[in-house]
């Protein structure tokens, strides 16, 4: 396009003569990268092993400064690999981010995202909103090159349950041939002990106070009214009762009378969205917490055991529940960490790591395996428990976290490759990247063509992510490209990467708490994509290799200012012109909410 010609010039001679201080820790040398080569001859091509924490903050592991916490097995794989210290999230709630993770594009392309007044993430097991099928997963692509592909632990992309639960297909139905785990999410209300007939009158609930008060007065009236007329009372108080029934149901268990209409009640949650699965059978109902990450760590490690026994190459896509909320650890991992029940939690996913990687050196699959780890989005800042203990994870200096599109504690990750002999070990690379980036990265690294070659049949999608394996490789400059930042549908910020140089505009900003940089404290609390600041017309515009943290904005109507806003507007005018987005799925009631009629149940035994 045009404006890349004119946008690589200007900043050419804005830039001239600047100050870097960019660091030299971290480059790759010759000797490295020839002391790192091998034979491209082996038996099989490469196995690849994702590992996809959940809410991990960027500052939470030993690798990346923390010296609080112990993560010894995700350090162990950092030295023997390359750490991305500029790795980023497509998104900062985990339906969206998982959808940009998986098929290179950004899910507002294709509606799987929040809008006002809807959610952010897909809700329920039993919604009709998912992955839509006509998206190409990096599974579908890879099974289409031989590989056997499981997908292990959290899915959270829709279920594609039929009527009474029929055919839950789960990831199955994006090119995964197995999977295990749970196809919604983990919920706060996993932990819930509230039961199914709730019937607060303390005055809490004035409600209910009000539905007893009818029943009565009603039935008095009547009495009064026909006299004794035991038919008629009957028929009477039966009807009554089913109409009562029926509204303190849908009061006590759905959400419609709220601006939360797609809530349920922490019964619901826990009984009905807590599932674990495989292969579209539900194995627990209510889901049990306690051995929930050794009893998926075990089955990966099965898994690989049984894959190493076998002539294909295997994907496996590890999707940890931690350290999601509510904060759970077996009782022997309980009270080991300094920081908590969170950091319990992150030391407990650190060892689940560990089982796994021990699997492939048990095997000897270490040197012919990918293994890639990463976080979904940056950690919940505003989460603490009701005792006041947080259960929200570390973004460092990073300002923001999860649910907020572009502050960069929301998008910041964790991201460590490593593949012995093929990626040099021990280096840090500071170059720009992102989780879109994976697909496209995972197929030339594999040896794999493009997509649109691998799967020529199917109709050509566009990718938002590029393949950075000559970063991983040889710490080389990724191309100069512009990233869109999203929150729910809104764009609220855009990053311009040429060469060395990386500037983000932001074009909305949070309304944070003051002297914080999140929206309030709760397990369910989060700031809105839609209640925030509009900066469009004056956009706030940083230079984030000078000022990584956005402590101080580039002066507005300096050269460089206007400058590199005019190229990012550039940018943003035409993508706008070229890509129109859908609305939201989540904005349809009868698709979002809790649909009993293709709820799956546990069949007793």
């Amino acid at each position: 396009m045009k404006w890349v010609a004119v946008a690589l010039a200007a900043v050419s001679a804005v830039l001239v003569g600047a100050a870097t201080d960019s660091s030299q820790e971290g480059k790759v040398t010759e000797e490295q990268i020839s002391g790192t080569v091998k034979s491209n001859e082996q038996q099989r091509p490469p196995n690849i092993v994702i590992l996809l924490a959940d809410d991990l903050g960027i500052a939470d592991l030993g690798c990346y400064g923390n010296n609080t916490l112990k993560t010894p097995n995700i350090d162990s794989l950092a030295k023997g690999g390359v750490q991305l210290t500029h790795h980023l999230s497509a998104a900062s709630m985990c339906t969206p981010s998982r959808a940009a993770f998986l098929t290179g594009r950004y899910p507002a392309r294709f509606g799987l995202v929040g809008q006002k007044n809807t959610p952010s993430v897909i809700p329920h097991l039993s919604s009709k909103v998912g992955l839509p099928l006509e998206e190409i997963t990096i599974a579908e692509a890879l099974a289409a090159a031989n590989y056997t592909t499981a997908a292990v632990g959290k899915w959270h992309l829709g279920s594609g349950c039929g009527f009474l639960g029929k055919n839950c297909l789960v990831a199955q139905q994006h090119g995964f041939h197995h999977f295990f785990g749970l196809p919604l999410s983990l919920l706060v209300e996993a932990a819930s002990t509230q039961p199914f007939f709730f019937f607060p009158c303390d005055g809490s609930h004035p409600f209910y106070q009000i539905l007893l008060t009818v029943a009565v007065v009603s039935v008095v009236t009547l009495w009064w009214q026909c006299g004794y007329r035991p038919l008629l009372l009957f028929t009477y108080f039966s009807v009554l009762s089913i109409v009562l029934s029926i509204t303190w149901f849908f009061y006590t268990h759905y959400r419609f009378h709220t601006n939360n209409w797609w809530g349920v009640s922490p019964w619901m949650n826990r009984h009905l969205n807590g599932v674990l699965m495989e292969d579209g059978v539900v194995l627990q109902q209510p889901l049990i917490l306690e051995g929930l990450s050794q009893q998926m760590a075990s089955h990966s490690a099965g898994l690989i055991a049984k894959y190493a026994r076998e002539e294909q190459p295997f994907f496996l896509y590890h999707s940890f529940a931690h350290v999601h909320t509510p904060m759970f650890t077996v009782p022997q991992m309980a009270g080991r960490s300094a920081q908590g029940r969170y950091g319990d939690n992150v030391e407990e996913m650190d060892a689940a790591v560990g089982e796994i990687l021990a699997a492939l050196h048990e095997h000897n699959l270490e040197d012919n395996t990918i293994v890639y780890f990463v976080s979904d989005h940056g950690a919940h800042l505003e989460a603490i428990d009701e005792d006041g203990q947080r259960s929200g994870g570390f973004n460092g200096l990073f300002k923001g976290g999860k649910g907020m599109g572009a502050a960069e504690g929301g998008i910041r990750v964790p991201g460590i490759y490593r593949w012995p002999g093929h990626i040099p070990a021990g280096v840090k690379v500071d170059a720009p990247t992102s989780l879109l980036d994976t697909l496209p990265t995972i197929l030339e690294l594999a040896g794999l063509p493009p997509l649109h070659e691998l799967l020529p049949h199917l109709p050509y999608r566009e990718l938002d992510g590029i393949s950075i394996t000559d970063v991983l490789t040889k710490n080389a400059h990724p191309p100069s490209r512009t990233l869109i930042h999203h929150c729910d549908r809104n764009i609220h910020a855009l990053r311009f990467i040429y060469e060395e140089n990386v500037f983000k505009m932001h074009l909305a900003g949070h309304k944070w708490k003051p002297g914080s940089t999140q929206c309030g404290w709760g397990p369910n609390v989060y700031c809105s994509c839609h209640d925030v600041e509009d900066y469009s017309q004056e956009p706030r515009l940083y230079n984030l290799r000078l000022d990584p943290y956005e402590d101080s904005p580039i002066p507005v109507n300096s050269s460089k200012y206007n400058q590199i806003t005019g190229i990012m507007l550039q940018f943003l005018a035409e993508w706008q012109a070229r890509v129109s987005y859908p609305p939201s799925m989540l904005n349809s009631v009868s698709d979002t909410v809790l649909s009993p009629w293709i709820q799956p149940f546990r069949i007793p035994s």
